[in-house]
């Protein structure tokens, strides 16, 4: 087989997922494929998570109201987010 040896494709892909750009990369997607499931199908409905960074995530309102509203709910969505997601991936959460 000569100088290389063929990795196992599991091997490459852990060492791939253990670089911390690419878990950010995967926790960033499965925040936003998971969110209606992390704030309610209302909510998801009114908003969408538009950029995770710096643990900031950024979510865009369809609606004034809706913004004012989720103002007041951050502790609970930031909870909610913590338990599902992960402690301390999001931190604060910016509504636009």
């Amino acid at each position: 087989m000569g100088r290389y040896s063929a990795k196992k494709i599991d091997k490459i892909l852990g060492s791939l997922i253990s670089q911390k750009r690419w878990r950010r990369g995967i926790t960033e997607a499965d925040l936003f494929l998971r969110w209606p499931e992390l704030v309610g199908p209302k909510i998801a409905e009114h908003t969408e998570p538009v950029k995770l960074m710096r643990n900031r995530l950024e979510v865009l309102c369809d609606h004034d109201v809706w913004r004012t509203e989720l103002q007041f709910m951050k502790p609970e969505l930031l909870k909610s987010i913590a338990e599902k997601i992960g402690e301390g991936v999001v931190k604060d959460i910016f509504l636009k």
